[in-house]
């Protein structure tokens, strides 16, 4: 037999055998309970335990696709920058070639492997991981001619300076989403 010397101890140890274990405190025998739980109450648990999966999995479903919807933008915002980066390097390589493009016209992107440079073409090269349309579009730029800051409207034609317009389109769950990023490219 195990002999308590601390009262404050006794108190724990009765407390756990008492209410954990369901023994009783003088003789350690199990106490006989005469009531169990009723039908209903265990009806009532269920349907609580019920209503609380039904909601965790509703919770689930939403975080997946907010999940996925998330992967879609952040996908699309890496293709425009992307392209803004190609028109970039097209520009260093050949101003020509976007200089010489048709302003507000739709123009595509396409890679050619030998050798390694981008190209622009008038005709769409397909869907990017069968998901994503690039497209990007050069605009005149007008500046004010006393300050030289670049002016919505008025100003003169700065021929050394383009606004690209890059724009990602994709279908999601029926609905057409769409990301544009523009830059300014300059030839100095």
């Amino acid at each position: 037999m195990i002999k308590i010397t601390n009262p404050k101890l006794f108190g724990v140890y009765n407390l756990i055998f008492r209410y954990c274990f369901g023994f009783r405190n003088s003789n350690l025998k199990l106490r006989k309970s005469k009531q169990g739980f009723s039908l209903l109450e265990i009806v009532i648990v269920l349907g609580f335990l019920g209503i609380v999966a039904v909601a965790l999995v509703q919770l689930n479903l939403m975080f997946t696709r907010s999940v996925a919807a998330g992967s879609y933008n952040v996908r699309a915002n890496a293709i425009a920058a992307e392209t803004a980066e190609a028109l970039r390097f097209i520009k260093e390589d050949q101003w020509n070639d976007l200089g010489n493009l048709t302003p507000d016209t739709v123009y595509y992107l396409s890679f050619s492997a030998s050798p390694a440079k981008w190209n622009v073409v008038g005709s769409n090269p397909g869907q990017i991981d069968s998901i994503f349309i690039r497209s990007f579009l050069v605009k005149e730029v007008y500046r004010d001619a006393v300050t030289g800051k670049i002016v919505a409207s008025g100003g003169s034609l700065d021929d050394k300076t383009l606004l690209a317009e890059v724009n990602v389109d994709w279908n999601e769950k029926g609905k057409d989403k769409n990301i544009k990023l523009q830059t300014y490219l300059a030839n100095f």
